[in-house]
């Protein structure tokens, strides 16, 4: 969770970090080839005590991370071009307010740097908490941005469970109770390590193909060690706590209750830049891949800057979006476009795999149709009227 509602003075005070170049924190990326086994990238992973990998594919990047792994039932023959998402990835002119946007959004840790198509670095979710703690961003408190009331597991719960919830709700860290206390947590780390044999886990893993069934109580891989914080503490502290611990985490408790967790996920959020756009747009059905999501926001966006050019009276678009057919990495995808001006709705519908495409076509036919201006005079403006024109 985010602040329900950033106060212009906070995000303006944010505006040098956000501004910075990514370059400024590259990291080494880590990298696994397409047609390793799972098995092999747990390995490279865990000795990389990384979240994410990197693998290059044709002409783009996808990513796989360790949540991705969690409800694979096969590690030793699934590919991770199989499992992976493609992400949008970076250059050295990319901001951190970009890079945080689309790591808070789509709930990575880690995005691809890119020069001559090739990967040389990345940014993490863990180096921009550190440099929010260094340049002592202040005026938010840990109740401002925990996600309240989180999931919880009892102590004999079984572990499978967890990998469950995990895998359902997108999470990655449950706390666990044991006689209305915190007694630990369970991480999608703690959960993938948890079905290996200890003495197969780093890259001899490669070759694995059993995994240990998870039928036991969650309190027997529970971290004990918990990381946690008050309501009121600052940002600054809560950060720092973070970092010492080298932790992805802190739980926001009070005395023995459980009132909220703090993930980077939340932190990073205070950078995002805002998208300005004065027309109202909505898009429905954005889709999970984060690389067709950006690729679906940015043509959408600019679609509307383009159609504002031909008519300036635009009041309202909307784009309605759903996957029709998948093929292996490959998506089609119908997009219904509508555009509100003061005549009438004019809508557009496109079926196809390219959307960079579809989004183009789209595009150049309401061009066409906006070109053309009914009389105005004795109309009431589309949006409010129930017998809209639908063309």
């Amino acid at each position: 969770m985010v602040l329900q509602r950033m106060v212009p003075e906070l995000y303006n005070s944010l505006n040098a970090l956000r501004s910075k170049s990514v370059k400024e924190l590259m990291e080494a990326p880590v990298v696994v080839n397409a047609n390793d086994s799972i098995s092999k990238v747990i390995g490279v992973l865990t000795e990389a005590k990384a979240y994410d990998a990197f693998i290059p594919l044709s002409n783009k990047i996808a990513s796989i991370n360790i949540r991705d792994i969690l409800g694979t039932r096969d590690i030793a023959s699934t590919k991770p071009s199989l499992i992976g998402k493609i992400v949008p990835s970076l250059s050295f002119e990319s901001t951190l307010g970009y890079a945080s946007r689309i790591m808070s959004y789509y709930r990575l840790r880690a995005l691809p740097i890119m020069q001559h198509k090739e990967i040389v670095g990345q940014i993490t979710a863990r180096s921009t908490v550190k440099q929010m703690n260094s340049a002592g961003v202040g005026g938010v408190r840990a109740s401002d941005i925990m996600t309240p009331n989180p999931i919880v597991l009892r102590a004999k719960d079984k572990a499978s469970s967890a990998k469950g919830i995990m895998i359902r709700h997108r999470i990655d860290h449950l706390p666990v109770m044991e006689d209305n206390k915190l007694a630990g947590i369970v991480t999608s780390t703690h959960m993938v390590l948890a079905t290996l044999p200890s003495e197969k886990i780093g890259r001899r893993s490669l070759g694995m193909d059993k995994l240990i069934r998870l039928d036991f109580p969650v309190i027997g891989i529970a971290d004990r060690n918990v990381v946690t914080s008050k309501h009121d503490d600052t940002l600054q502290s809560l950060t720092g706590l973070i970092i010492d611990a080298d932790s992805t985490y802190s739980i926001v408790k009070t005395l023995d209750e459980v009132q909220g967790i703090i993930t980077y996920r939340d932190i990073i959020a205070l950078l995002e830049e805002k998208i300005e756009e004065d027309i109202p747009a909505f898009i429905v059905g954005l889709p999970d891949d984060p690389f067709d999501a950006e690729l679906a926001k940015s043509k959408f966006i600019g679609l509307i800057k383009l159609l504002r050019k031909v008519s300036p009276e635009i009041e309202e678009a909307r784009c309605y979006m759903k996957i029709r057919d998948i093929q292996g990495e490959r998506r089609r995808y119908e997009v219904d476009v509508n555009v509100i001006t003061p005549y009438r709705r004019h809508t557009y519908t496109n079926i196809g795999w390219d959307l960079a495409k579809m989004f183009d076509q789209t595009s150049d036919a309401l061009k066409k149709k906006l070109a053309h201006k009914p009389s105005r005079k004795g109309r009431k403006s589309s949006r409010y009227r129930t017998d809209h024109y639908i063309s």
